[in-house]
Parts: C-alpha cells; sequence; structure tokens
C-alpha cells in the first residue's frame, strides 16, 4: 500500500494503476516539466490511439471529502490559469463512488491508489472505474499526523506567513516540547514547505501544503483528543441570545467561539446550525451553567478544550473570542458536506490570500 503521506509516492502509485485501466488504446508518460511552488505536483501526456497527445497536470490530495470540493475546484482553477494547462487530474487514495460522481460532474479528472479512476476526452477515450475499495489502511505514521505536529501546524499557520516565533514561543502556547517542535520545523524546512528567514523567523513558502496537513491533522487526530462533549441549549432561541445570556453570568474573554457560528460572523452570513466553544478544560461545568447546555449526542453545540494560547481573536460584536480563520477552516473541512467546504473556501479566500 502507498504511504499517503508522501505526495509522490501517491501520485506515482495512481498513475501506474491509471495506465493500466487505459490499456492499449493510450499511453501515459511523465513529463520534465517545472512546476511552481504551491502549485500541482506533476505533469503528464496522454497519447490517444490516433496520435492526439492531452497534457495534464497531477495534484495530490491524500485525503478527499466533499466537504474539499470548492478548495479543489478554486485551485484548478487558479493552477489552469498560471500553467496554462485547462486539464488537470486529482491523485487520491481513496475516492468513494459517491464522491467520484461528483467530480465526474465537475469533469474532474481522478485517479486513486486503489484502482479507482475517471478520465475523459469526448470522442476519443473513457475510463470510468469505481468501486474499488483500498486492500488496508496504513495508519499514519508522519510526525505531523500527531496531536503534538497538529499543535504546531496550527501555530505556524495562525503566524502566517512570516512567523517571528522562537521554539520557546510555540513551546509556551502550544505546550508541546522543544525537541518535538525543532524535529518537525526541521523536516518541513528541508521539504520546502518553510524557509529560515533569521533566529526565530521563518516564511511560510507552501501555504496551500501546510494547510492540507493541518486540515488532515485537525480532522484525524486533534479534534478527537480536544473534544469534550455535545450540548443542546436549554432555554435561548438563537446562538447569540445563548452568548449574551452567558456573557451576564461569568466573564467570557477566556472563551473562543468556533464552528458554523464563527463562519457566519466571519463571512457576514446568518446560516449557522451548530456552535463549537473552545475553553480550559477546568472551566467547563462554568461555561455548561452560564450558556445553559444539557448533554445530547445530538446537540449542535460543541465543547473543546483550547489547545493553544492564541485559537481566539478579540472582536467588537460580542466578549467571547472568535477562532482563527485556520481554525474555522479546519473546523468545516473535517466535515463531510459539500456545504461546508463552500464557506471554508469563502473564508480562504477572503481571510487567507496568502495560503497558496
Amino acid at each position: 500500500m502507498v504511504n499517503i503521506d508522501k505526495r509522490e509516492d501517491l501520485v506515482n502509485e495512481s498513475m501506474a494503476l491509471l495506465r493500466g485501466l487505459l490499456g492499449r488504446g493510450a499511453a501515459l508518460g511523465k513529463l520534465k516539466k517545472r512546476l511552481s511552488p504551491g502549485g500541482p505536483d506533476a505533469a503528464y501526456r496522454l497519447t490517444l490511439a490516433d496520435r492526439r497527445e492531452v497534457e495534464f497536470l497531477v495534484s495530490a490530495w491524500p485525503t478527499l471529502r466533499p466537504s474539499l470540493l470548492a478548495t479543489v475546484e478554486a485551485e484548478i482553477e487558479r493552477w489552469a490559469r498560471e500553467q496554462d494547462c485547462g486539464t488537470i487530474l486529482v491523485a487520491s487514495s481513496y475516492v468513494s463512488e459517491s464522491l467520484a460522481a461528483k467530480l465526474r460532474k465537475r469533469r474532474i479528472w481522478f485517479a486513486d491508489s486503489a484502482g479507482n479512476a475517471y478520465v475523459e476526452v469526448p470522442g476519443a477515450l473513457f475510463v470510468y472505474s469505481v468501486g474499488k475499495k483500498p486492500a488496508a489502511v496504513r495508519a499514519a505514521k508522519a510526525h505531523w499526523m500527531s496531536e503534538q505536529g497538529a499543535k504546531v501546524l496550527y501555530e505556524l499557520l495562525a503566524c502566517g506567513p512570516l512567523v517571528e516565533a522562537t521554539y520557546r514561543d510555540i513551546e509556551e502556547s502550544t505546550g508541546v516540547s522543544l525537541g518535538m517542535i525543532s524535529k518537525l520545523v526541521s523536516e518541513w524546512v528541508k521539504d520546502g514547505i518553510l524557509e529560515r528567514r533569521g533566529r526565530g523567523t521563518y516564511e511560510i513558502v507552501h501555504g496551500a501544503r501546510l494547510l492540507d496537513m493541518w486540515v488532515r491533522a485537525y480532522a484525524d487526530t486533534l479534534q478527537p483528543k480536544v473534544t469534550l462533549g455535545r450540548y443542546r441549549a436549554a432555554g435561548r432561541s438563537s446562538f447569540a441570545a445563548m452568548i449574551a445570556a452567558a456573557e451576564e453570568e461569568m466573564d467570557l474573554d477566556h472563551i473562543t467561539v468556533g464552528g458554523e457560528y464563527a463562519a457566519d460572523l466571519l463571512t457576514g452570513a446568518q446560516r449557522a446550525q451548530s456552535l463549537r466553544l473552545y475553553v480550559p478544560e477546568e472551566e467547563r461545568g462554568r461555561v455548561q451553567r452560564a450558556f445553559q447546555l444539557v448533554p445530547s449526542p445530538e446537540g449542535n453545540v460543541e465543547m473543546c478544550e483550547a489547545f493553544a494560547g492564541d485559537i481566539g481573536r478579540a472582536t467588537p460584536e460580542m466578549e467571547p473570542r472568535l477562532a482563527h480563520p485556520v481554525l474555522v477552516v479546519a473546523e468545516l473541512l473535517a466535515s463531510d458536506e459539500t456545504r461546508l467546504g463552500k464557506v471554508a473556501a469563502e473564508i480562504r479566500r477572503k481571510h487567507l490570500p496568502w495560503v497558496r
């Protein structure tokens, strides 16, 4: 099984399986083409039976879920424009049948390491293979997929693109050991994701790659670790009313508002169906009482432990702090809802324009 944490391995495995699906009717070859940082991972040429040639770019998305479709589409549009190439293929570890249908409807080519693929050249070639399941799922072993790695990823992105923070500063904010911080940062410098600009100063030169890693680490590792419980609101009709009532009961300046409600505040929309509160673990009981929350597995209010010192920003609209856009994007993309993926893409455009 391919190591999905290595994008080059993922591209090579997916393209090798696609080559087998093409059979003798078409030939596939990798191009030695210089690609800009933050862009696609490889370039290929497809030679058809009638000798026509179609060049396309390949972009690795190790974990692909419906909520990421809006982001994928936005990136494809940018790459097509910047690289002057109209065809992009997405390489992933696994594309489900339902997700395959969505990609095909959008005319987005794909190939995964399970053997599923979609490639279409009207009048010349059609490949649509779906339903193949991964033989096994390899446990992620990369350091950045750990709880500690996720916290450091967040800290860098929240401070980016120019990170002026020493290892000691990151340790104080996240509680991650200096040794682990050094190991992670050194790996990212080696991989070309970060560049040293001086003592305690780094520039994020591959923001999209770092954000993708953060989203995966948050969804798979950090969110389950920091979740304290799910609740329903007992007495208020809206999230705004609930927060206003809680302000009368306790000081909320150490509480951070996240989730869909935070997304509404960042985009100016009014469509939130859930709310997430990041709190110091020792304040869990007080917050539950102040917000009049009742434990409920189906509740639309989730309480989580504040995992870093700067996850929120002060706002004039309310006393609780508003979660950093980097955190809100990860929250939305951790879901499987296409609707939330579109909101995440909007927040990324408005509040994280440097992430490319």
